[in-house]
């Protein structure tokens, strides 16, 4: 008798312990911010924290209303604040302008979504994988300085980019870049690159940042003819002539 109680309050626990996981799978799925603020007790305190943010952006602390207002935002700025888990800003799909800039964030998959971001700024974290912002095909604006990113190929795609500033990252091969013909300022300062034969097309560039790189040749850049930047610094070049004109473009 005793071990069929035992038994039946073991088996108890597994289903309440198998509806608390489920009611946090649930929460991790959330379809709206009212469903996350609702469930934040069963988060992580990471998603807490960005709720907590997000809610004091609202200016209040009822979800539904919360939910309504931050609905309406179409500029976001989370500068500095701790950020770490973005899943909360998977449901605000009305942004425009998102800056998660100096954060501790790693995955940015809750980003894919945001398909009318023009701007978003992500310098000073800690990314390594970009796939996630490879249909937000609306940005005109990227900023990745400070992460940990060696490949780029996920922004083949990007080609409404006019500005992008991904240096202070671990990138050596830059060719993904070659598609990106609209791009007007590029900043790939600090990086592993060596050869920028596949920026030679990307005629509209008139500031051009590559210093601190591995780069000897810089020749295939002649054909920048509309730059009006070009830095060089900290290269080991073989030939220290700037190869567009007038020469007082270049800084090496």
């Amino acid at each position: 008798m005793k071990r069929a109680i035992v038994l039946s309050l073991l088996s108890f626990l597994v289903v309440m312990l198998s509806c608390a996981n489920l009611g946090m799978r649930a929460g991790d799925a959330s379809e709206t911010f009212a469903d996350w603020c609702r469930n934040q007790a069963h988060l992580s305190p990471e998603t807490q924290h960005t709720i907590s943010l997000l809610l004091e952006k609202a200016e209040t602390q009822r979800c539904d209303r919360a939910q309504q207002r931050l609905m309406n935002l179409t500029t976001l700025d989370l500068w500095d604040r701790g950020v770490i888990d973005v899943q909360p800003l998977a449901t605000l799909t009305n942004l425009t302008e998102l800056s998660l800039w100096g954060n501790e964030i790693v995955d940015i998959s809750a980003l894919a979504g945001l398909v009318n971001l023009t701007e978003l700024a992500l310098g000073e974290n800690r990314i390594v994988d970009l796939m996630p912002l490879s249909d937000l095909i609306n940005l005109t604006k990227l900023s990745l300085y400070v992460n940990d990113i060696v490949d780029i190929t996920p922004l083949t795609n990007l080609t409404n980019l006019t500005e992008l500033a991904i240096g202070d990252n671990q990138i050596a091969d830059v060719a993904p870049l070659a598609t990106l013909a609209n791009l007007t300022r590029l900043s790939l300062d600090s990086n592993q690159i060596t050869d920028v034969q596949p920026l030679s097309n990307l005629t509209n560039l008139t500031e051009l940042y590559l210093t601190s790189n591995q780069i000897v040749d810089v020749t295939p850049l002649a054909s920048l003819t509309n730059l009006t930047v070009l830095s060089l610094v900290a290269n080991p070049l073989g030939d220290r002539t700037c190869p567009v004109q007038p020469e007082t473009i270049c800084r090496v």
